[in-house]
């Protein structure tokens, strides 16, 4: 029985001693650790006993400008690989593939790592390497080393998606759990930055054709690479610099290390001058966790290996988390097809079936930049719409899912200027609602001692069926069928019924 100490609640003791604190905690994906969930229940009660601090909007930016980074990175590829193509005389997207190889990999390195050697190292490291490769990546001279240090500044980004939202989540007090969906709104925001960067260089300094296109008459994409890895840079300073983080107390506490939690939490509530009544000893009473893989050493190969089997095997570890688990997979898998079909088919299509939406530079980018621009208030929506108790997170994603449906079905008819940014605008919008929320709620239901390995295979099947895009755009170029954006809406539909079939709904409980 848990001995009285002082500053524990009666009340906090009555739900330990019983048990009886799911009602509070999604509990259900911990599994069976009674010992683990009791000393999550504390975590909890301990950041919400803190409150919301200067600290956790600090974190909301750093860890924010990760999300900016992930789609900077993605959309500087993007609006460069023709450029780079025309140089190198390539016509079939090779360097897009690589990327997404990249994007894949490092999801994995990057999620298992942070589950394995913490979230601190893995967060502190990722952009700065990101950043620093990206930069060799502007100045490569051949097609084939472009793409090695493409590849590398992709697999460096790779896992900060589920690295960032796990960092957040894990500080944060369960009343502002809603602002994990909000974070979301950095991911438009990279966007925006990186077409105007794109804007700035390649109409002026790239070439016109293939014929004629030494590098001396095209440094547009070098820029973007430069420009682009400097900002980058400069958020990969601030997490080393300025903003230096502490190892999560969910991550400690799951690895055993309870003294480490309880010094973190006490960090923060003596800085910013708040209350902690837990200590130690209220962890300690609890019992000792049950199957850690952390043995405070560095790891073997024959050790990580073992604790990625592990970790995978938290994620299925009862049939509701199993089934969880498949459905949050599936909707990563077919956001990934619906994403970069949009992205890379749609003005093909739109082309092919006589529509003019602007061949200019200045028309295609000023485009981009409002539809980048609106989808930042997309993520805002949503964290609105998930406090709604009888919307939550399912009932947002279901509406974001469906909304893009339709508008994506409406695009098929754009012709005109004025219509494409207009769709665009609804489409990036709509789908960013839904997106917004699976970012949320993929580390929310998975527990803490494999959320960053769950996060990290949710992208790696994002960034596998993604990887089908180039494939799309290269055969896509001759066809004109419309079958491609048909399927693509059709996937977003499908996206909004799947989340009606999610068991879990975080919306009031808290996340362990």
């Amino acid at each position: 029985m848990l001995e009285d100490h002082k500053n524990f609640s009666t009340n906090e003791q009555v739900l330990l001693e019983n048990d009886s604190f799911d009602a509070m905690d999604l509990t259900q994906v911990e599994g069976n650790d009674k010992v683990l969930a009791r000393k999550m229940f504390l975590i909890n009660n301990a950041l919400d006993e803190i409150g919301l601090t200067w600290y956790h909007l600090k974190l909301f930016c750093i860890a924010g400008l990760g999300y900016s980074a992930d789609s900077q990175l993605t959309l500087i590829q993007s609006s460069v690989k023709s450029y780079v193509d025309m140089q190198f005389g390539r016509t079939y997207p090779v360097a897009t593939e690589v990327f997404y190889v990249g994007l894949l990999t490092g999801s994995a390195f990057w999620g298992f790592g942070g589950d394995i050697i913490g979230r601190k190292t893995a967060f502190n490291s990722s952009l700065f390497l990101a950043s620093a490769f990206g930069f060799l990546t502007g100045g490569m001279n051949s097609y084939a080393t472009y793409c090695i240090f493409m590849c590398l500044s992709a697999f460096c980004a790779g896992g900060n998606l589920a690295l960032d939202v796990t960092v957040f989540l894990e500080f944060s007090p369960s009343r502002y759990s809603w602002i994990t969906t909000f974070m979301a709104s950095w991911w438009g925001v990279g966007q925006t930055i990186a077409v105007l960067i794109a804007w700035a260089f390649l109409p002026s300094y790239s070439c016109s054709s293939s014929d004629d296109c030494p590098s001396s008459k095209n440094r547009g994409w070098r820029y973007c690479w430069y420009t682009n890895s400097g900002i980058v840079m400069f958020a990969a300073l601030l997490r080393l610099f300025v903003f230096k983080l502490d190892e999560t107390p969910k991550f400690l506490v799951s690895n055993g290390r309870d003294a480490e939690a309880v010094e973190a939490l006490q960090k923060i509530a003596t800085k910013y001058n708040r209350p902690l009544s837990l200590t130690l000893e209220h962890l300690q009473d609890c019992g000792v966790v049950q199957n850690t893989v952390s043995t405070g050493k560095t790891p073997t190969l024959a050790d990580t290996w073992k604790a990625i089997k592990h970790h995978v095997s938290i994620l299925f570890q009862s049939k509701v988390m199993a089934y969880s688990t498949c459905l949050v997979f599936l909707s990563w898998t077919l956001i990934g097809i619906a994403y970069s079909t949009f992205f890379n088919f749609l003005y093909i299509y739109i082309s092919l079936h006589g529509g003019s939406t602007g061949s200019s530079p200045y028309i295609v980018y000023r485009n981009s930049t409002i539809s980048y621009f609106v989808g930042i208030f997309g993520p805002m929506a949503a964290a609105a719409m998930v406090r709604i108790p009888k919307v939550g997170r399912k009932g947002t994603m279901c509406f974001g899912g469906l909304s893009g449906m339709a508008i994506l079905f409406g695009y098929t008819t754009v012709r005109t200027q004025q219509a494409d940014v207009g769709f665009a605008s609804a489409t990036y919008f709509f789908v960013n609602i839904y997106f917004a929320v699976l970012y949320a709620y993929t580390p929310e239901v998975f527990p803490a001692s494999a959320r960053t390995s769950g996060g990290a295979l949710a992208l790696v099947f994002c960034r596998f069926s993604s990887a089908f895009a180039p494939v799309v755009y290269y055969f896509g170029q001759k066809s004109g069928s419309a079958v491609p954006i048909w399927v693509c809406g059709a996937c977003i539909g499908a996206l909004g019924g799947i989340a009606l079939l999610l068991p879990f709904e975080p919306t009031n409980k808290r996340y362990v």
